[in-house]
């Protein structure tokens, strides 16, 4: 068998092409460093979706818009994913909680295939379900025997589907984490197909979590001043992005974007400076006492105090010496900092050195690439962009979130 190596990684030859598309791809386009323009975009407020009282929201984790303005959105404490018309207005839950077809434990992440078709992935068993997007009947569904790697291996778990019907599964090891892109014939449903690894795309964690001596085995806490490799797809699963962010030398950052168009064959990456922001100790500090899990493994008897456990966290991260260029909250490598829109531009949230977090940064996706900044009203946590819309999670006064949409205003028109 001719196998030759891409990334470090071990990989058939008949793999080649889909390698190429998800690797750095620097031998084909070289590495194209940009600065961004002066000045920002805005947005502007339109209206808001309307949740059911019944329905109250906690933490929406992700929203995908339809081509025709609908919105789909999976919220942290609900069991079915809710679907909105473009005007608005609450349309139905799609899913009911349960392990039978068509039910979900814990929606994890959404998107579309083509204007009709809803993916969902169940976290907790995990599981991928398809729907139609327009009445939300059950389409099909596949288990975890879909997912698992060969005896001994660490599961799969699916994290996106692509626009040709491959899906991106993720594993997780110590410090890395191994992504595939698999062929399993979803819309075939009658087909069990076994999974065929096409590509594998190698995402290097650089203490992606902590582990934490606490006496009675490891405590693994997600590390928000991580420099990790980050992976952003699009809801339909046109475009791919992974982000590598660097530490900082001599005071001078960046990071770069390999940009892919799965139905092209299209690869480059983009290179996009920053200024590093510093991280103060007291910083690193506020964050550990904040840590909920901390209260948890007191109460649990795991640590004899928060202070204890805060310290505990401190003395296995260390002092790191810059924030990341985009915003992580230790949330893996699918952050809220990072999303795509429907024309396969990279928006991120950037630290910027005085410690604001309001600006976005915007790489667009066309050869002439331009990188722009988009000015975010305070309070807001951008959800989706499908066009020159913008989806945004807002608070209210008693906390409860708030589902804005708004339109982009650009600085040039």
């Amino acid at each position: 068998m001719t196998t030759f190596a891409i990334l470090g990684i071990r990989v058939r030859w008949e793999w080649f092409r889909m390698a190429t598309i998800l690797s750095v791809a620097l031998t084909i386009a070289g590495v194209r460093t940009l600065a961004a323009q002066d000045g920002r975009d805005t947005l502007v407020h339109m209206f808001a979706l309307a949740i059911p009282d019944s329905i109250p929201l906690t933490r929406v984790e992700q929203l995908v818009p339809g081509t025709d303005g609908s919105v789909f959105l999976i919220d942290s404490r609900t069991d079915a994913i809710l679907a909105f018309n473009p005007d608005g207005a609450f349309r139905t839950k799609i899913g009911a909680k349960g392990e039978g077809p068509g039910e979900l434990l814990s929606p994890w992440r959404v998107g579309l295939l083509g204007h009709d078709t809803l993916w969902v992935v169940d976290a907790s068993r995990p599981r991928l379900n398809l729907y139609d997007a327009v009445t939300g009947a059950s389409l099909a569904d596949f288990g975890p025997a879909t997912w698992n790697a060969s005896a001994g291996d660490e599961p799969l778990r699916p994290l996106a589907v692509l626009a040709d019907h491959r899906v991106i599964s993720v594993k997780w090891a110590e410090r890395d984490v191994q992504v595939e892109v698999l062929a399993v014939p979803l819309m075939e449903r009658h087909t069990q197909s076994q999974r065929v690894p096409l590509a594998s795309l190698d995402l290097r964690g650089r203490h992606l979590s902590i582990p934490i001596r606490s006496g009675d085995g490891t405590l693994r806490v997600r590390d928000p001043f991580s420099h990790s490799d980050m992976l952003a797809v699009d809801p339909s699963g046109r475009y791919l992005r992974v982000i590598r962010r660097p530490k900082p030398v001599d005071g001078r950052g960046f990071f770069t974007v390999e940009r892919s168009n799965v139905l092209e064959n299209i690869a480059d990456t983009i290179r996009v400076p920053h200024t590093p922001r510093p991280v103060q100790r007291q910083d690193v500090r506020a964050w550990a006492d904040g840590l909920e899990v901390v209260e948890r493994m007191v109460e649990l008897g795991v640590f004899r105090s928060k202070a204890a456990g805060a310290s505990a966290i401190l003395n296995a991260l260390g002092t790191p010496d810059y924030y990341p260029p985009i915003q992580n909250r230790g949330r893996g490598i699918v952050d809220d900092g990072v999303l795509v829109d429907s024309k396969g531009r990279l928006w991120s949230q950037t630290s910027d050195v005085a410690g604001r977090n309001s600006d976005w940064v915007v790489v667009s996706d066309n050869r002439d690439v331009v990188v722009t900044r988009v000015s975010v009203p305070k309070g807001l946590r951008l959800l989706a962009v499908h066009a020159d819309r913008v989806w945004a999670e807002a608070r209210d006064d008693y906390g409860v979130p708030i589902v804005q949409v708004l339109e982009l205003r650009r600085l040039n028109g």
